[in-house]
């Protein structure tokens, strides 16, 4: 949390913004401690290389620091003040790392994969992942240097390598994938209902607000609902929730609602269907490579409907 918390400071506060909000929100001494290292960087114009636990150490560098910048006296006192908070911290959180993360620029690859498509892309550490249509992802130029955390907006099937000394993260608007080397699918798009993580193989923990409530094993599926804000655990085929990244449409019992949004992913386009035909009954049927005019004859079988396909744009109503 000290490195988020510096790289906070540091970007005046457009780096790891909500890390530190929440964490400033736990107590009335997390944010007696931010202001003090806040302090440290504006008077200094950084963070002292390392820390150690000997507060006699401490406190020399800190006094060299604030002779070498010809501070007045009731500067000393108030420094003596932040080393002994600098201390605590990183007694209590960080036993000791090179702070060279500090002097990396803050750039980040980011990349989408557009409605109608699909993107295979191969992270640093060689882990691969493989977009659905309207799906972001976003990580750091320091990743598999420090750590090993993406963020995911959509829909993914990640193939990861195991690495014992970095974690592998994935976050996600409803929560946050620990990857102890796996693969699995994710699906988190942000106008969804629920958002969900189906493992292959290997093992994954689910972390919400920092804490971690569940780990999965290969055939389960975790299911988080938003509106009922409660995760469920259940036996899943884990083939059927990534035939996507075989080309297969596959729906088991969904809702004409989802099937809809689903397709408007697939193939790019926007979709105008009447209320009345969303009507809650549920669909099981599978697709693969069809084109957009095949889909919408095969759900005319399952359900009598008027459609209209021109360029981006269907409108689908009762005949």
């Amino acid at each position: 949390m000290v490195y988020q918390l510096f790289r906070n400071i540091a970007s005046k506060g457009t780096e790891y913004s909500e890390e530190t909000r929440q964490w400033l929100a736990d107590s009335a001494e997390n944010r007696k401690i931010y202001q003090d290292l806040l302090n440290v960087w504006r008077v200094t114009g950084s963070f002292p290389e390392q820390f150690s636990p000997d507060r006699r150490k401490a406190w020399q560098k800190v006094q060299y620091q604030v002779h070498s910048l010809r501070t007045k006296h009731f500067l000393l006192r108030r420094m003596a003040q932040i080393a002994a908070a600098i201390i605590v911290v990183f007694l209590s959180m960080w036993a000791g790392t090179a702070i060279d993360r500090l002097t990396d620029s803050p750039r980040y690859t980011e990349i989408f994969s557009p409605a109608g498509e699909k993107t295979r892309i191969v992270l640093p550490d060689s882990s691969v992942v493989m977009l659905n249509g309207n799906t972001y992802v976003k990580y750091s130029n320091n990743f598999d240097k420090y750590d090993r955390t993406i963020v995911l907006r959509g829909e993914g099937y990640f193939e990861v390598k195991k690495d014992l000394s970095k974690q592998f993260i994935v976050r996600t608007p409803a929560f946050d994938i620990n990857v102890y080397g796996t693969s699995f699918n994710v699906k988190a798009y942000e106008n969804d209902r629920t958002a969900e993580v189906a493992l292959n193989r290997g093992k994954v923990g689910i972390d919400r607000n920092g804490k971690e409530i569940a780990q999965l094993d290969p055939g389960q599926a975790a299911f988080f609902n938003y509106d009922k804000n409660r995760l469920e655990i259940q036996a899943v085929n884990v083939d059927l929730l990534s035939a996507w990244t075989k080309s297969e449409m596959v729906f088991d019992e969904e809702p004409m609602a989802e099937i809809v949004k689903y397709i408007e992913r697939w193939y790019g386009v926007e979709i105008k269907i009447s209320p009345a035909l969303l009507d809650g009954q549920l669909y099981t049927f599978k697709v693969k490579t069809e084109s957009l005019q095949e889909v919408m004859s095969l759900i005319n079988l399952l359900k009598p409907i008027k459609y209209t396909i021109n360029g981006k744009q269907v409108i689908i109503t009762k005949p």
